[in-house]
């Protein structure tokens, strides 16, 4: 059995916020992307009061944002049919990031998802999201999701 010493697990856990809050936003938006499907690492980038701004809805809070993404993660494309009435692909088509980058507090990342693209903007302070806004275009019509 390998002992640790009591004060260099109390310096790790210290430390691990702290490599958090040092990572740039950039950082912060790659990771996010990084965390592909899994809802409770999409969440963990987030402050517990962060706000996402999202096609006239606005998401506060991190219940409300893991809600959204337990919704959005969980929802496949199973029985959608194309104009044709053909059975449509299991989901949508796949997420190509364009680009990341940063200005200041802000990263930034623009993507495409079929006739889809987007641009998102996240505020991030300490290492976490604090606020996020989506811009889409392409997107189908209708009102905005509730």
């Amino acid at each position: 059995m390998i002992r640790v010493p009591l004060t260099l697990l109390a310096c790790l856990a210290l430390a691990s916020p702290a490599l958090a809050a040092d990572l740039s936003p950039a950082e912060v938006v790659q990771r996010h992307i990084d965390a592909g499907g899994d809802v409770d690492a999409i969440v963990a980038d987030y402050a517990d009061d962060a706000v996402v701004l999202q096609q006239g809805r606005i998401l506060d809070g991190k219940d409300a944002i893991r809600a959204f993404y337990a919704q959005m993660m969980g929802g496949g494309g199973a029985g959608r049919a194309d104009a044709g009435g053909k059975p449509a692909p299991s989901g949508p088509p796949p997420m190509k990031v364009t680009k990341v980058w940063e200005e200041g507090d802000v990263g930034f990342v623009t993507w495409e998802m079929g006739p889809v693209h987007a641009t998102e903007e996240f505020l991030v302070r300490g290492g976490k999201i604090r606020v996020q806004a989506v811009f889409m275009s392409g997107a189908p019509g209708g009102p905005p999701p509730k």
